[in-house]
C-alpha cells in the first residue's frame, strides 16, 4: 500500500509540474503577444500617421509590459509547446543582458512618451526594434 501511495504521489507531482510548465508557457505567450501588439500599434501609427493620439499609450504600455518579461522564463518552462530556445536557460547571463537591453529600450520609449514628443518616441523605436530582433535571433525558434 505504501509503495502504491508513493508511486501515485510521484506521478501526480510530475503531472502537476508539467501543468505548471504549460501554464508558464501559456502566460509567456500572452505577455509576448502584448509586446507584439504594442509594437505593431507603434509601427502602424508612425508609418501611416493614423491614431497619433494613441502613440503615447502604446509607448507607455510597452514600457509597462517590458517589466514582466524577466519573470516569464522560469526554470522548467522550456519544455512543451514553446518557441523559446534552450539557450535562455543554458546561458542565463547572456539572456539577462538581452532582456535588460529590451527593458531599457522600452523604458526609454515610455520616457519619450511622457514628453509628448512623437519624434522622440520615433527615435527610440530603432533601439527597441533592435533589442526585439536580438532576442528573436538568439532565443526564439522560428
Amino acid at each position: 500500500m505504501f509503495r502504491m501511495l508513493v508511486c501515485l504521489s510521484l506521478l501526480l507531482s510530475a503531472q502537476l509540474g508539467f501543468a505548471d510548465a504549460e501554464a508558464d508557457i501559456k502566460y509567456r505567450k500572452a505577455v509576448m503577444k502584448v509586446v507584439g501588439g504594442h509594437m505593431a500599434g507603434i509601427s502602424t501609427i508612425l508609418r501611416n500617421g493614423v491614431y497619433a493620439d494613441d502613440l503615447a499609450f502604446h509607448a507607455r504600455g510597452m514600457a509597462n509590459v517590458a517589466a514582466l518579461v524577466p519573470g516569464v522564463f522560469p526554470a522548467g518552462s522550456g519544455e512543451g509547446k514553446t518557441e523559446a530556445l534552450p539557450a535562455i536557460w543554458e546561458d542565463e547571463v547572456a539572456f539577462k543582458a538581452a532582456v535588460d537591453k529590451f527593458m531599457t529600450a522600452a523604458n526609454d520609449m515610455g520616457t519619450a512618451a511622457d514628453t509628448g514628443d512623437n519624434a522622440a518616441i520615433a527615435g527610440t523605436l530603432k533601439a527597441l526594434g533592435g533589442s526585439c530582433k536580438g532576442c528573436h535571433d538568439d532565443y526564439k525558434a522560428d
